[in-house]
């Protein structure tokens, strides 16, 4: 990571990541970073968190993965790790049992969804702030209609471990080395730099903020930006001016002619920045900001190559021996084409 206040990967890092080098296609890869980040996403709101405790691990989460490998650390392992140190940077505390038995309830319903026959369609609410599979469970997280919902979590059964459960101790286990990984690994250095401030400010200069939907459509989109490593490869006052070209776009709303030069950013970057976010709305069928005028298209097709990926990641996130397996599998059967 660069050697400055708010640590960015470096071009070496972005273009061959850790985990590519260990042969995990780059695809793979930002999957499994979205779903490491909708973990802790749903965790931090079922504990009842602070945006900016959530967004703190999501950031340390990516950052971790451009300086260590997928095939070495498994994404559930660092994505509970992130949120548990994240929540001592803010002063937010946590209990690390609380902790542990969402994370056990996310995992169970994670598996849930993937006993499900394959062709069973997942209902989808991908507006709504839980998006593990698109549902939420008994009412937390979805606004789909409660048939549909009671129908999917048939079967699904959750009992919280006591508290000398072995399964406890574990995941204990693990949090404590995880840490101590981040914490090595990235130099100790866990300064994080928010946008949320600067956009606000930005609006203001822009004349902005008072426009209907506009700050609560860049701080939506600032939030999806999260599941994608641009926080940790762009600094925040891009990723402000980022939101809000797309915000404006998707609202039609016209800016100044050459308006970002007030904020020190290039244009080829914030439009790199809002095609990243578009295209994680179209691969993961997130829909767009409530009251954007554009919305991604949905065939038959598409949406089953979406579950199927949503299926793959969630495997995968299991641990670090999914992850080798799916590889060591994929190169067997690449050599067995040849």
């Amino acid at each position: 990571m660069s050697r400055q206040p708010h640590p960015l990967a470096t071009l070496a890092q972005i273009v061959s990541t850790p985990s590519a080098q260990d042969g995990i296609p780059r695809e793979v890869e930002d999957d499994l970073r979205v779903a490491g980040c909708m973990l802790i996403q749903e965790a931090g709101i079922m504990l009842g968190l602070p945006q900016s405790t959530m967004a703190t691990a999501q950031v340390i989460y990516h950052r971790f993965f451009f300086v260590s490998s997928m095939h070495s650390f498994g994404v559930n392992d660092i994505s509970i790790s992130s949120l548990y140190l994240s929540s001592k940077l803010n002063e937010t505390p946590v209990r690390l049992r609380d902790l542990i038995n969402t994370y056990i309830f996310l995992t169970a319903r994670i598996k849930h969804l993937l006993s499900l026959p394959a062709d069973q369609p997942f209902p989808t609410d991908a507006a709504g702030p839980s998006r593990l599979g698109g549902a939420g469970y008994n009412g937390a997280g979805g606004s789909g209609k409660g048939k549909e919902r009671d129908t999917l979590w048939d079967g699904f059964m959750f009992e919280v471990p006591g508290f000398h459960d072995e399964v406890f101790w574990d995941w204990k286990d693990v949090i404590v080395a995880s840490e101590m990984q981040i914490l090595k690994r990235l130099g100790f250095n866990m300064q994080v730099d928010l946008p949320y401030s600067h956009v606000i400010n930005y609006l203001k200069v822009l004349d902005l903020v008072f426009e209907e939907d506009v700050a609560q459509m860049c701080w939506s989109i600032l939030n999806d930006a999260l599941l994608t490593p641009l926080y940790a490869i762009h600094p925040p006052h891009t990723l402000a001016c980022a939101s809000i070209l797309l915000t404006t776009r998707l609202l039609r709303i016209p800016l100044p002619s050459n308006w970002y030069i007030l904020f020190d950013v290039e244009y080829d970057d914030i439009w790199s920045c809002c095609g990243m976010v578009m295209r994680l709305w179209e691969d993961w069928g997130l829909a767009p900001p409530r009251g954007a005028m554009w919305s991604p298209p949905e065939t038959a097709d598409a949406r089953r190559a979406r579950e199927n990926r949503w299926r793959r990641a969630w495997i995968l996130s299991q641990g670090k021996k999914a992850v080798r397996r799916w590889v060591e599998e994929r190169d067997k059967d690449e050599g067995d084409g040849e």
